[in-house]
């Protein structure tokens, strides 16, 4: 084998995926990056996705079926996992899309980064069931040590998006089970980018690569679950980082919190929200005021995208829209975005910290309630 093109296992949990995973498995074969290990874990299934699946395989025979019974998408991507041959590993939604050249381009930025980065990464577009693009957003791309800035503002916000090493997979456990387990299945995919992040450096791709698809029957349309979920997440991986002394914790749960606000908000829902808002403000004044500035700061930027966005769902149509794949990746990407205060002195955090040798283990739900009580 090359040493330059090693081979990469992409995994894709499917649950009742049959509308997608034709798309999605098109993505997959369709890298020029031709190295690929494409493994698709049906998590117990009761529509036809394994015969869907079955059948691409005959086309493309780098593709393989895992079946189990149902566990959720933390128990699918171990699955995966635990079936892949290469050494690299990428996660793919089976109702998400890359971009041709998605694992191409991140294999080349791991590979000159060395082994002190793990994970590499890359922002997405949002985009509706037909592939037409909603939104565009561009979060505060950062690459190197990026943990007190991961906790922050989630870097990579979907699935879909990483490419790892399979062995610092295996050093941090794999994606845990412990959210579904606690009714907040959503975020392991945080969970676990923070976990490497307290061990290894990120690199990114500053380029659109993944099509992120937002449907009204998906996990992450699930508001109200996935804000509970990150939340939880967070407070783990908090709580196995007692080490970092100058991390803002009442900041990043704050930011968590939050989000409770702008969901009411989005919905209309004006008493929530101002409910919301009484509580934030009156328990900490301070941190209100800066998370309702840094909203105010992302407003301009993406009002127009958002509206365009509530149109389509509302008319039920894309007309106007363009498909994900019309799109250079590079378009919308603005690498002078300013960041707000707090990131910046995040960014200073991270330019000086280095991972303490024998990072705490995994905690167990049962030590976070414990933690996530005296955190309130």
């Amino acid at each position: 084998m090359v040493v330059d093109t090693p081979l990469v296992s992409v995994v894709i949990p499917a649950y009742n995926a049959s509308e997608t995973i034709r798309e999605t498995l098109a993505s997959a074969s369709g890298q020029t990056y031709g190295n690929l290990d494409i493994i698709v874990v049906d998590d117990g299934s009761t529509d036809d996705t394994g015969a869907i699946v079955h059948r691409h395989s005959l086309q493309d025979p780098r593709v393989r079926l895992v079946e189990k019974s149902n566990g959720g998408v933390a128990s699918a991507r171990n699955a995966g996992i635990r079936a892949s041959r290469g050494t690299l590993v990428a996660f793919l939604d089976a109702d998400d899309l890359w971009h041709p050249t998605k694992v191409s381009k991140q294999v080349k930025v791991l590979l000159a980064g060395g082994g002190e980065i793990a994970l590499v990464y890359s922002p997405f577009r949002v985009i509706d069931i037909n592939g037409k693009v909603l939104l565009s957003p561009r979060k505060y791309g950062a690459s190197g040590w990026v943990l007190h800035r991961h906790f922050y503002a989630n870097l990579i916000g979907n699935g879909s998006s990483i490419l790892v090493r399979k062995s610092v997979l295996d050093e941090v456990g794999g994606f845990d089970p412990q959210l579904r387990e606690a009714g907040a299945e959503g975020c392991e995919d945080l969970l676990l980018q923070l976990r490497v992040a307290a061990r290894y450096r990120f690199g990114e791709v500053q380029e659109y690569l993944i099509g992120y698809r937002r449907r009204p029957a998906s996990m992450s349309s699930n508001a109200d679950q996935m804000i509970r979920s990150g939340a939880l997440a967070i407070r783990i991986a908090l709580s196995e980082c007692r080490h970092l002394s100058r991390l803002p914790r009442d900041v990043i749960l704050n930011r968590h919190e939050w989000q409770r606000l702008r969901h009411a908000a989005r919905q209309g829902d004006v008493i929530t929200a101002l409910g919301y808002a009484w509580q934030q403000f009156t328990g900490n004044p301070a941190l209100a005021a800066a998370a309702l500035w840094n909203d105010l700061l992302l407003i301009g930027p993406r009002l127009a995208d958002l509206i365009r966005s509530e149109l389509a769902d509302k008319l039920g149509s894309s007309a106007g829209l363009r498909h994900f794949y019309d799109y250079d990746p590079v378009t919308g990407i603005d690498r002078a975005r300013p960041c707000p205060r707090a990131f910046r002195r995040l960014a200073l955090m991270d330019l000086e910290y280095r991972p303490r040798s024998g990072n705490a283990a995994p905690a167990r739900l049962a030590n976070t309630f414990t933690d996530m009580a005296t955190t309130r």
